[in-house]
């Protein structure tokens, strides 16, 4: 299993730190930092412990954490963050099997989570879970497991990858193409790209009610 790395997008006044991958997942989690005011926003809280607390501990000041869906590899650190930071743990609003005593908030579609001056916009990306969020910082999209360099996140149930598919094409494709895409798990990649990959799969898709994993290509 490959060591955590991290790696650090400055976006004028706004640093985004990547750290991961981590866990038996290979997962990432985000650092949100607004250099001059000297707040951060943690977004997901996957293992491993440590190189998530010490990303935490250089960035400093973390004010809020969001969780973009409630599976257990993206927040399987909650209790050592939460002791570590005491920051609010937020959660899209229409996200479901969560413990509401694990939650401070939710997010509805269209909410701004502010990060000293920054503003850090919600979009509801549902689909591979009901309430999954994605969150856009400047020129970043955190993505969550709702869209990956190479395909769609992973879906569950019949009708919940043509849910997918419709997010991304309404919600996220019409972003800037130079929009940097920061997913849960794995590489970036961009918005330009994904818009390739989608009308690379429409070419050839999946027969209505499939779900489960799914490539571009």
């Amino acid at each position: 299993m490959p060591g955590a790395e991290v790696s650090v997008l400055e976006d004028g006044g706004v640093r985004i730190v990547k750290v991961g991958p981590m866990g038996p997942y290979d997962n990432n989690a985000y650092i949100v930092r607004d250099v001059a005011a000297g707040e951060s926003l943690l977004v997901d809280m996957p293992l491993e412990e440590q190189p998530l607390l010490d990303a935490i501990a250089a960035e400093g000041a973390v004010r809020t954490i969001v969780a973009t869906h409630w599976h257990p590899d993206h927040w399987m650190t909650y209790d050592a963050v939460r002791a570590a930071t005491s920051a609010p743990v937020l959660v899209g609003g229409a996200e479901i099997k969560v413990p509401e005593a694990r939650i401070d908030g939710r997010l509805d579609d269209g909410a701004e989570v502010r990060v000293g001056s920054v503003r850090v916009q919600v979009i509801h990306t549902p689909g591979h879970t009901p309430g999954s969020i994605s969150l856009r910082a400047g020129r970043a999209l955190i993505s969550g497991d709702t869209l990956f360099g190479g395909g769609p996140g992973k879906t569950f149930a019949a009708g919940d990858l043509e849910t997918l598919l419709a997010t991304i094409q309404a919600r996220l494709l019409p972003l800037p193409p130079d929009t940097l895409v920061l997913p849960g798990h794995g590489g970036n990649t961009t918005i330009g790209a994904s818009r390739d990959g989608v009308a690379e799969y429409l070419r050839h898709p999946k027969p209505a009610g499939f779900y489960g994993d799914v490539t571009w290509s």
